[in-house]
């Protein structure tokens, strides 16, 4: 099966550039395309001698991750930002959870997280089992997630991101302008989904 790149409704994003967003959207693309691409050679090369392209295969095996997690958690990252920027509801269940787990200082966590040195993902996560949220970072978007936990919020911190609008020192301004453009019904929606399992 082909993916199909999703299309996204995004408006003007306060602080992050049509231009940023457009060259950040054709990114998302070239990850749905490079794994539709490498799925189809490991059919071909499986089919013709996989012995012959053992390591071929090793290598497209481990880089089909890379491609699958950057797709998917760009279609989460790009969809937080459709309907316009809206607050987080205080009174929600995502916003009462936030609230008794990290004492009002969840943004500002979550934040320092994402601005780590290096590049990656800030991703928050829900535990059903534990009944608790995980705050995680994805330095290679494949490697370093909490198995099987629904993602609530992904921010991605790549350079890619930011470097058009804050130059390479700016993911803190970016990581503020992230922030203030993200429609929080979006994310409780997936906290609610997530809740329900």
């Amino acid at each position: 099966m082909n993916y199909e790149p999703r299309t996204f409704s995004i408006p003007t994003l306060e602080g992050i550039s049509q231009k940023s967003v457009d060259e950040h959207l054709q990114l998302y693309q070239g990850y749905v395309k490079n794994f539709n691409a490498i799925s189809q050679k490991l059919v071909e090369y499986g089919m013709e001698d996989s012995e012959k392209h053992a390591h071929a295969l090793a290598e497209l095996v481990r880089r089909r991750s890379f491609e699958f997690d950057g797709m998917r958690l760009h279609e989460l990252y790009f969809a937080q930002f459709e309907g316009g920027a809206k607050p987080l509801d205080a009174q929600s269940p995502l916003g009462q959870q936030l609230a008794g787990e990290y004492k009002g200082f969840f943004l500002q966590y979550f934040k320092a997280v994402g601005n780590m040195r290096g590049p990656g993902w800030a991703l928050l996560y829900w535990d059903p089992v534990a009944g608790q949220f995980l705050v995680g970072f994805s330095g290679e978007q494949h490697q370093g997630h909490f198995a099987t936990l629904p993602i609530i919020l992904a921010m991605d911190v790549w350079e890619h991101a930011f470097l058009l609008d804050y130059g390479a020192v700016g993911k803190a301004k970016y990581i503020d302008a992230f922030i203030a453009n993200l429609n929080w019904d979006v994310i409780a929606q997936r906290f609610e989904t997530a809740r329900a399992q």
